[in-house]
């Protein structure tokens, strides 16, 4: 990756880099079967030729001589180029040599270029030249029109016939020349489009990790379907909403949600319109769709943008939230130091002597009353002067029986009679204990209080497990009436309570407690009587790797 990163920020480099590899043993090999293919068939013109003077020959000893050393270096030639040993060049050289010589000697075994075989000699140096580069194809063409000049000039004074034929011989080394020539600066732009192809593909293969990466880190679930309606693309926020995919297989969305499919097909009859939100299998989260086509009509596929509705409620209540929290910190700052002279002063008087009883029980309604509001004052502060969580793995089934005697000692003898119970298979929780130990105190006190008012014996449930997503949860169930459903809409926002005596101040700070230590908590709505509330904390095994 970093490679190809670096051959991105510098192609001209990379481009160099390329031409200047020019040992390509692939087209090699193809020069090395054409001329095994040339000499094959010359030796099969001259059995066939030669008997029926079809094929004459000036010297066919010499002929038949040149054609077998032909055909067995070039098989040896094949041989190499596969095990591609020798050294590239050295093959390239020698073979075009051989080429030239071997085709002149056959040239002057049939008596010259009337014969026609100057044109073999064209072939191979332009053929030649596909590999070798501008200059040496220049050189090999130079070499083969100076052979086919002492070949003429050696017929010339064999035949004694004078200079009439040097025109054909001059007209075949401009030939040679030309295919040279034009054959190097074909090969050359080949390699240049080779190489910038090459670039391209280092380029897009960067441009597709990037997009992996940032599709894969928005905050918006992204599914890409193909014009099969099957799922070749997802990211980790859609993960979390339709669960674990194996794209490769490239699944039907049908297959993988139900619900998301016949919300897309109700797109498809229309192309357009709002659509109602859909629950999450996992975690029921609430999510809101919306369809891109891809192409006309959707014919190179569908892109399907999910919405974490619940988490975007989630986002504007804490922000919502934050500066109340603000407000409330610095009203509480102000009112904390008037009221504790005014418990005070309530307290001296409860104490007096001279006091009446009426009076007294006045008193004592102002210092009650007063108590409650600082209980309000110090959980506002509380929250404003929260410490950053120190998360650590706590083995829920160690860790419960301890804080059950803890806080029977904290309450002392009056709320001994409330009797707990752990439920549940043990599993490990990532959470500050300090921070638990509030969440539970907090529900603790609300169940007690719930059931006392009510007129019963308060019964706890701690109850351990992991829920379908594997993540370990920990459920505090009561014997109470269960939650008004006027106030379970807004049960975890500040000031809201359905007790006489409550502050409304609890729960949401066992929510702040619990996100701030990447849990959730919720109430449970499936259990019938009294009520509970279950608290999923992230998985250890996962936060591990």
């Amino acid at each position: 990756m970093q490679s190809q990163a670096y051959a991105a920020q510098q192609p001209q480099s990379v481009v160099a880099a390329m031409l200047r590899e020019i040992s390509d043993w692939r087209p090699l090999r193809i020069l090395c079967g054409y001329r095994i293919a040339v000499a094959a068939i010359l030796l099969l013109a001259f059995a066939a030729g030669h008997r029926n003077e079809l094929f004459p020959l000036v010297y066919p000893a010499l002929f038949l001589e040149i054609c077998l050393g032909y055909l067995i270096l070039a098989l040896l030639a094949f041989t190499m180029a596969y095990a591609q040993q020798p050294a590239f060049a050295l093959q390239l050289h020698s073979q075009i040599l051989l080429d030239i010589f071997a085709i002149a000697g056959l040239i002057h075994a049939s008596g010259g270029l009337q014969a026609g075989l100057g044109i073999l000699m064209v072939i191979a140096v332009a053929g030649g030249s596909l590999l070798a580069g501008a200059r040496m194809s220049g050189f090999y063409a130079a070499v083969a029109t100076l052979i086919l000049l002492f070949e003429q000039a050696l017929a010339e004074l064999a035949a004694n016939t004078g200079h009439g034929s040097y025109t054909q011989v001059a007209a075949l080394g401009l030939a040679t020349f030309a295919t040279a020539f034009a054959g190097s600066m074909l090969a050359r732009r080949a390699r240049e489009n080779e190489a910038l192809a090459a670039q391209r593909g280092l380029d897009v293969a960067d441009l597709e990790v990037l997009n992996d990466q940032i599709v894969q880190r928005l905050e918006i679930g992204v599914i890409a379907l193909d014009s099969g309606d099957r799922i070749r693309l997802l990211n980790r926020a859609a993960r979390e909403l339709v669960g674990d995919v194996d794209t490769r297989r490239r699944p039907p969305l049908a297959e993988v949600s139900p619900g998301l499919a016949g919300a897309y097909r109700r797109w498809r009859e229309t192309w357009a319109g709002a659509l109602e939100p859909l629950t999450a299998r996992r975690g029921g989260q609430e999510f809101a769709p919306r369809f891109h086509p891809l192409g006309s009509q959707g014919r190179a596929g569908v892109l399907i943008f999910l919405e974490n509705l619940t988490q975007m409620r989630a986002q504007v209540q804490q922000v919502k939230l934050a500066s109340i929290g603000r407000l409330a910190a610095s009203i509480a700052h102000e009112i904390r130091n008037p009221l504790a002279a005014m418990m005070n002063a309530a307290q001296l008087l409860s104490e007096a002597q001279d006091a009446r009883s009426a009076n007294r029980r006045l008193v004592e309604i102002i210092y009650q009353q007063g108590k409650r509001l600082n209980t309000t004052v110090e959980n506002v502060l509380q929250l404003s002067r929260r410490t950053p969580p120190s998360r650590n793995r706590i083995q829920l089934a160690q860790w419960l029986p301890m804080f059950v005697a803890d806080w029977r000692e904290q309450q002392g003898p009056d709320l001994n009679r409330v009797s707990f119970e752990l439920e549940g298979a043990a599993v490990a929780a990532l959470f500050d204990a300090d921070h638990l130990r509030q969440v539970l105190d907090n529900l603790t006190r609300n169940a007690v209080e719930q059931v006392e008012q009510a007129g019963g014996t308060p019964r706890v449930v701690l109850r351990m497990g992991r829920d379908p997503s594997a993540h370990p949860f920990l459920e505090v169930a009561d014997n109470g009436p269960g939650v008004p459903l006027a106030i379970r809409e807004h049960l975890f926002e500040p000031f809201a309570t359905g007790s006489a005596n409550g502050t409304g101040l609890g729960l949401y700070l066992a929510r702040e407690l619990c996100e701030a230590n990447q849990a959730r908590i919720h109430l449970n709505e499936e259990v019938a009587a009294g009520a509970c509330f279950r608290i999923t904390f992230a998985d250890p095994l996962k936060e591990d790797d």
